[in-house]
């Protein structure tokens, strides 16, 4: 076991260009000494870095933070409502893949971890061969969700812009007296002109259009 000096998110990758799992530290949480045990010579015995285990309790993030894992493992027998409100909390401070063992083998309880940010929920025997496929598993579903959310966020902050833009041109048009798509030439000039994006000009003209209408 070793100290962390990674951040969060940092896998490195493999050939492909997937993130390495093997090649990224875990952070094992858990109040079972024989469990996590268990896993340490596992994770060991698979060339897993580990770092030293820390109790599941309240108050997470100032002692993960430091650690800085890459991935985390999670035991806990029974999570109830308390156990997965710590793990949601600090999984909004410290996202990375998060695996969780348990006992609780109920559809409600799964559920609810995933909603609290756990990438991997599993019941059953600790192996080698599984305790290494659940991993991976965590670890492509985590970068598969941020990838999916992060093109969310783009997506969103392009109708954001398109709606600005066409907005501006309206504005162009109207002041130009000319037609929408020569408005939009304008527009695209003046953004080359002054070395900025096309939504950043729109604003800057839609911000004066504003003022000069008292707007504001």
């Amino acid at each position: 076991m070793e100290a962390a000096t990674s951040t969060p998110g940092s896998l490195r990758m493999d050939g492909t260009g997937n993130p390495s799992p093997t090649k990224g530290r875990i952070l094992i949480i858990d109040n079972n000494p024989e469990r996590a045990y268990t896993l340490i010579q596992i994770l060991e015995a698979s060339r897993y870095k580990v770092a030293v285990p820390v109790r599941l309790q309240e108050g997470l993030t100032g002692q993960v933070t430091q650690i800085k894992p890459d991935i985390i493992l999670i035991g806990v027998d029974f999570p109830g409502q308390t156990v997965l409100g710590w793990v949601a909390s600090l999984h909004e401070s410290y996202p990375c893949p998060t695996v969780m063992f348990s006992r609780d083998e109920r559809s409600e309880t799964i559920q609810a971890a995933t909603r609290a940010g756990v990438s991997a929920y599993a019941v059953g025997k600790l192996t080698g061969a599984r305790v290494k496929t659940i991993i991976e598993a965590a670890v492509a579903r985590f970068y598969e969700y941020r990838a999916l959310q992060e093109e969310l966020e783009k997506t969103k902050i392009n109708l954001a812009e398109r709606k600005i833009i066409e907005r501006a041109k309206e504005v162009v048009a109207q002041q130009r007296g000319c037609n929408e798509s020569q408005a939009y030439q304008i527009l695209r000039k003046m953004a080359m002109n002054r070395r900025k994006r096309l939504a950043e000009i729109s604003q800057d003209v839609l911000s004066v259009a504003d003022v000069l209408t008292n707007k504001l």
